[in-house]
């Protein structure tokens, strides 16, 4: 998709799952692209337990985020795309709880994530 000529900088904006995705460029295109990688790092049960207000009791709990919220929040389909569809169905309950993760996440200096997609 890069083999247009263009005048201006542009930004390719990356979303991913892992930091460990690798990208590159050819040298062509170094100096006119800008890549902004954000990290959709919190697994969805970690938005589930921000949106319940569970945050501290999880952080106590010591366990796993899913195991977490099957055991303690008796969500057994919480890896299912079905019921999470279901669970964020009001966006501002997602919103708020990806805004929630972002203040109690230690999120690497100049790294996105995804409440700067909010913005």
């Amino acid at each position: 998709y890069l083999r247009k000529g263009f005048d201006e900088q542009i930004s390719v904006i990356r979303i991913l799952d892992s930091r460990r995705e690798e990208f590159r460029l050819s040298k062509a295109y170094e100096q006119k692209i800008d890549v902004v990688n954000v990290i959709t790092a919190p697994e969805i049960e970690m938005l589930i337990i921000h949106a319940e207000g569970a945050y501290d009791q999880f952080k106590r709990s010591g366990k796993k985020p899913s195991e977490f919220c099957k055991i303690n929040l008796r969500m057994h389909d919480v890896k299912s795309y079905d019921f999470v569809k279901q669970y964020f169905s009001n966006p501002q309950l997602l919103v708020k709880a990806i805004k929630e993760y972002r203040r109690t996440a230690n999120i690497p200096k100049g790294e996105y994530s995804l409440s700067d997609l909010l913005r």
